[in-house]
């Protein structure tokens, strides 16, 4: 890894993240780069009422991927403040750096709604 800052993990759960994150700064390491790669993820959320409507919006959005891919990423969104709260905490164990909460639903209400939760 001898250009760049570092990796973004788009919409991976932490399982499937973390071969990555090791991949990753092993990379960096053996490139003889100093201090260490910035690990970011992306992840899908909606809270309140909104799982069929956050559904739709990734069911479609992912569609031109087929629709397993589609059906998996819209079921791999994060719907209720449990869900957050502990996927924040499993990418935190993994060691990244960022961790960047996507919502689904148009509503601004969304952003406060998550920083209830997450803060």
């Amino acid at each position: 890894m001898e250009h760049g800052i570092g990796w973004t993990a788009g919409g991976l759960p932490p399982e499937a993240t973390a071969p990555f994150v090791e991949r990753v700064r092993a990379a960096w390491a053996e490139a003889g780069r100093e201090g260490s790669p910035r690990i970011a993820a992306l992840n899908y959320f909606s809270l309140g009422d909104t799982e069929e409507q956050s559904r739709a919006y990734l069911l479609d959005y992912y569609e031109p991927m087929g629709r397993e891919t589609a059906e998996y990423i819209a079921g791999s969104a994060h719907r209720s403040p449990q869900a957050i709260k502990e996927v924040i905490a499993a990418f935190a164990e993994i060691g990244v750096d960022e961790l960047i909460l996507d919502p689904t639903v148009s509503d601004p209400d969304q952003v406060e709604m998550l920083a209830e939760v997450a803060l």
